[in-house]
């Protein structure tokens, strides 16, 4: 072989070898670029999904408590719902096993209706049995027309008065009482608990104290308050005591409230006679001051009771200490009837007794009665 051939023999590797080697790089640079573009390509699509997961955490943290709280709430009860059904399901499959026949529809919707019943009992706050305990009473509410409103409103008061021992017959028979108690104005008195246990207080205290009566001044002649015998003139000394008198009728008068002085004669039941009485023509000029008290001649024990009561009645209208309150002054005669205490005679003591020979001074209020219609008496002839 000469040495032409065997150059170019070499010459056709080394092209060979160099083509060779340039397609092993090409090969090579052609998987790296592809490499580079996956990566890219992986790159991107990571880069994607982040931001697509950053944004849905922002869009989570975005949503306000109350939306989170609902969802919540709307995925609890759709488990609870789901749970329900499913129990629902098992309860009724494990009857049918057990009772070996199948529970009929109506039979289930009952047991369902029952069910539901129990749970708006609990939800309510009741246990299945207090809403047994409380039927009857939610019976008589239906029955008396109670809605739920009046019955919150109510329900405070019925307490407070079960809590003070208030039965209900009591509260029947005192509403009376509280419509009373109302139209007085105590249902808007800003403590009228307070201020009706007062006014009860008063009128307890009003019932508990007896009634206090004005007293009897009594002037008996063993007191120095004597008449001559068998007349109706006042001795020096009846008048200087009857003065010293005055302030303590006039206070008594004052301190009851009163307008009439009641003045009564009583005598003993010694008998007068011999006396023709003027009582009857004589008495009127007397108590018009026309004439004096000894122009009169009583006849008997009565007249000159009232003879002496006139005296006395006049003395006491002329002194300052009654004239200044205004007060009347009625003589009255009590004659020989009334013993000392307010006690009919029964006409044992039939002699001289200076106890019974007296003037009883009493005190009241005018009656309120109209006169101004009273049918006078006509004049008799004779």
């Amino acid at each position: 072989m000469s040495d032409t051939s065997v150059n170019y023999e070499r010459k056709g590797y080394g092209r060979g070898l160099i083509l060779g080697l340039t397609m092993a790089e090409t090969m090579l640079l052609l998987v790296f670029c592809l490499l580079l573009a996956a990566g890219a390509v992986i790159a991107k699509e990571k880069k994607e999904a982040e931001e697509a997961l950053k944004a849905k955490e922002t869009t989570i943290v975005l949503l306000t408590t109350a939306e989170k709280k609902a969802a919540l709430a709307e995925a609890k009860a759709a488990r609870a719902e789901a749970d329900h059904k499913r129990l629902l399901s098992e309860i009724k499959t494990m009857m049918e096993r057990s009772t070996g026949r199948r529970v009929p529809d109506e039979q289930w919707r009952e047991l369902v209706s029952a069910k539901q019943a129990v749970a708006a009992i609990e939800e309510s706050g009741l246990t299945v049995e207090e809403a047994i305990e409380h039927a009857p009473a939610a019976k008589v509410m239906k029955e008396n027309a109670i809605d739920m409103e009046t019955a919150k409103k109510l329900v405070p008061a019925v307490k407070e008065l079960s809590g003070q021992g208030i039965t209900a017959e009591q509260t029947l028979a005192m509403a009376t009482s509280m419509v009373v108690l109302r139209d007085k104005g105590f249902a808007d008195k800003t403590d009228p608990a307070t201020e009706l246990a007062a006014a009860l207080d008063k009128a307890a205290e009003g019932n508990a104290t007896p009634h206090r009566w004005p007293p009897i001044i009594s002037m008996s002649e063993l007191e120095g308050y004597n008449f001559k015998v068998g007349s109706a003139e006042l001795s020096d000394n009846f008048r200087i005591k009857l003065r010293e008198k005055a302030s303590e009728i006039a206070n008594t008068a004052e301190e009851y409230g009163v307008d009439i002085i009641e003045v009564i004669g009583h005598t003993d039941e010694q008998a007068m006679s011999g006396s023709v009485s003027n009582m009857d023509k004589g008495l009127k000029p007397v108590l018009d001051g026309k004439k004096p008290v000894g122009s009169l001649h009583p006849a008997d024990n009565a007249g000159l009771g009232l003879a002496r009561a006139i005296s006395v009645a006049e003395l006491l209208e002329s002194l300052p200490e009654i004239k200044s309150q205004k007060l009347t002054v009625l003589p009255m005669s009590g004659g020989q009837l009334i013993l000392p205490g307010d006690q009919l005679t029964d006409g044992v003591q039939s002699g001289d007794v200076k106890a019974r020979r007296r003037i009883e001074i009493r005190v009241r209020k005018r009656s309120e009665r109209q006169t101004t219609n009273a049918v006078l008496p006509q004049p008799r002839d004779g």
